[in-house]
């Protein structure tokens, strides 16, 4: 977060900009407006009564569709009668398309489990007489009742693999070109409930479930296991009513997976509804003529007599907030044995290093300990110097981050008054902070090496500064676009290319990390700290302040400058020239401009943003 989006925030609370229109459900048929629409296939029928039923009338009083699919679990789970609901979620299935690129972590969340064959129409005729329209599902009402709330099942993790390796997991299976990706089930554990050990323990002996190995431990911070291979790619549905249906099938059965019964039947089969949320089958095979037998791609899906036994959803981290909120039973805590990533400082060598790391005591991550700093500053003026203090020294304690690249997601730790904001007995920024705080899209910063050549289209003749430095470095800041609080500001950031500003838009992989808008450009290379406190220490300074960028103050006057204190989180500085008159010259002292740090930010990769989310430590949650 920049000072400059307070600025922006408060001059924008009083403009027109939430007057623009916002998205509606597929092709306007639905009275309901929506902050994340659904993403349904072309050939949905949209006619269809029973989708209209879905979309104007279940969707009535929610904003996502995945408030509709907490609606549906809590009627699977805890109602006694189910409607037709079973039927929403197949006509919401059919509809939905066939996700595009899977790779990484996506959170789970299990609507229903079910037997897969309805009792009465196997009896038929004993139903009849007895005149017995619907049967209990047996396996429904129990994780229903005793399983939903305590569901160790976490998500999946999907990793592309090329076509030679999917050959050899599927005994030289050549009938697609299809991306293929591996796959693999995470689950969680909360310690102080008995029902999740006891699903942990019954699970284990279904499915060959291992504690995660150190290399990978750091990946997500609160798996607890890994367990349930498989191997995904499009493919058509084995459903025998839709056997028409694309989807990506996660498929179980091949015998390199070594997975156990029931698992060695399975084939999950998903669909996008919605950016980043994706609606799931669970499939068993039940023909008993192949129950044992060794799986076979050449028999047909008929044959094997595929049933649907339960309904989930995977959804990607833009998500999880949501997901928290609806599923709080659900939320995930952190692991009692961490990496050393999440507890380790990664200093330089500092006086102070081996105090801080005893500093961090018992706290599960380092986050923690920021976090409680940045509690302390709040408590008043009182705390302000002792807390400063101690983020001072972490920041002088930090290494130079060499070899910066891609998109870092970003927080907040603490302003500071600096400038003319010394003049105020209370820290200004700080008491505003929190009530700003929702209005803010800033989502992070991304990095892409550059050369000097490439950054004539953005410095001209100016960027011959940069010849002989290494690294060069490209940033920007982003912005996410949801339908809340924030919209205002992104509408504004849009258009800042007015002004002479860059405005670009991300591609298709920084879409998938919640950025919508990019602005706010600097370049990024080594140097000395200007910030006089800082004693000329060697980091990472990204300069706002060529005047070819056209940056809007109080940015013109910026300079952030960086230090990584762990592995994937970085502490910044936000440093401002506190002499606005002087124009600036990169030529020119720094010492004349009068550089004075206004606060701390972090930016961080996904595993610490999804600490980071969990504790919610600069969260308007």
């Amino acid at each position: 977060m920049k000072i400059k989006a307070i600025c922006i925030m408060l001059s924008l609370l009083f403009l027109p900009a939430c007057n623009q229109n916002t998205d509606k459900t597929v092709r306007n048929v639905s009275v309901v407006e929506l902050s994340r629409p659904f993403t349904f296939v072309e050939s949905c029928n949209m006619q269809d009564p029973l989708l209209q039923e879905i979309l104007r009338e279940d969707m009535k009083g929610k904003k996502t569709p995945l408030e509709l699919i907490h609606y549906y679990t809590e009627i699977l789970n805890k109602g006694k009668s189910h409607g037709e609901t079973g039927k929403k979620l197949d006509t919401l299935f059919l509809c939905g398309k066939p996700p595009g690129d899977m790779d990484g972590y996506y959170h789970g969340i299990t609507i229903s489990l079910k037997t897969g064959l309805d009792i009465c129409t196997v009896v038929e005729d004993a139903c009849r007489k007895l005149e017995i329209k619907e049967v209990p599902d047996i396996l429904q009402t129990l994780y229903g009742r005793v399983f939903s709330g305590t569901s160790p099942w976490a998500g999946k993790n999907f990793k592309k693999i090329d076509p030679k390796r999917f050959g050899e997991l599927t005994e030289s299976f050549k009938d697609s070109k299809e991306t293929a990706w591996l796959g693999i089930n995470s689950f969680r554990k909360e310690n102080k409930n008995i029902v999740n050990k006891l699903s942990n323990y019954l699970l284990s002996t279904v499915i060959d479930m291992e504690s995660l190995p150190k290399p990978e431990r750091k990946q997500r911070s609160w798996l607890h296991a890994k367990g349930g291979l498989f191997i995904a790619r499009k493919a058509l549905s084995v459903d025998s009513e839709h056997p028409e249906k694309e989807v990506i099938a996660l498929n179980y059965r091949w015998e390199s997976l070594s997975n156990r019964l029931p698992n060695r039947l399975l084939i999950d089969e998903i669909v996008e509804i919605s950016k980043g949320l994706y609606l799931g089958k669970l499939y068993y095979a039940t023909a008993l003529t192949h129950l044992f037998e060794k799986y076979s791609s050449k028999v047909q899906a008929q044959d094997y007599k595929y049933r649907n036994f339960g309904y989930f959803v995977l959804m990607d981290d833009t998500w999880l907030h949501e997901k928290n909120n609806l599923f709080p039973d659900l939320t995930y805590t952190i692991a009692d044995d961490l990496h050393e990533k999440f507890t380790t400082f990664t200093f330089m060598e500092c006086p102070e290093s081996k105090a801080i790391q005893e500093a961090l005591g018992d706290r599960p991550t380092i986050l923690h300990y920021l976090q409680d700093i940045y509690e302390g500053i709040q408590k008043g003026e009182s705390f302000k110097n002792k807390y400063f203090d101690e983020l001072h020294k972490i920041f002088m304690c930090g290494e130079r981050p060499d070899g910066i690249n891609g998109f870092l997601h970003g927080g907040v730790v603490s302003f500071k008054n600096a400038g003319f904001l010394k003049k105020f007995d209370r820290s200004v920024l700080n008491d505003l902070y929190p009530s700003v705080r929702p209005f803010s899209p800033w989502s992070g910063k991304t990095f892409t090496s550059t050369t000097v050549n490439d950054i004539k289209r953005y410095l001209g003749d100016n960027a011959r500064y940069y010849e002989g430095v290494e690294p060069v470095i490209l940033g920007t800041n982003t912005y996410k676009k949801n339908i809340d609080l924030s919209l205002p500001v992104t509408a504004f950031i849009e258009h800042l290319d007015k002004t002479g500003m860059v405005v670009e838009y991300p591609d298709e992989e920084e879409r998938r990390k919640e950025i919508h808008v990019k602005s706010f450009y600097f370049i990024a290379a080594n140097g000395k700290s200007f910030n006089p406190e800082n004693r000329n220490k060697e980091l990472l300074q990204f300069n706002y302040r060529w005047p070819e960028f056209h940056t809007m103050p109080p940015d013109h006057l910026c300079f952030d400058e960086v230090v990584r204190i762990a592995d994937g989180l970085y502490l910044g500085q936000l440093v401002y020239s506190t002499r606005p008159e002087i124009p600036y010259n990169p030529k020119t002292d720094p010492a004349v401009y009068e550089y004075e740090n206004f606060g701390y930010f972090m930016l961080m990769d996904d595993d610490w943003h999804a600490v980071k989310d969990f504790i919610l430590f600069d969260t308007d949650r």
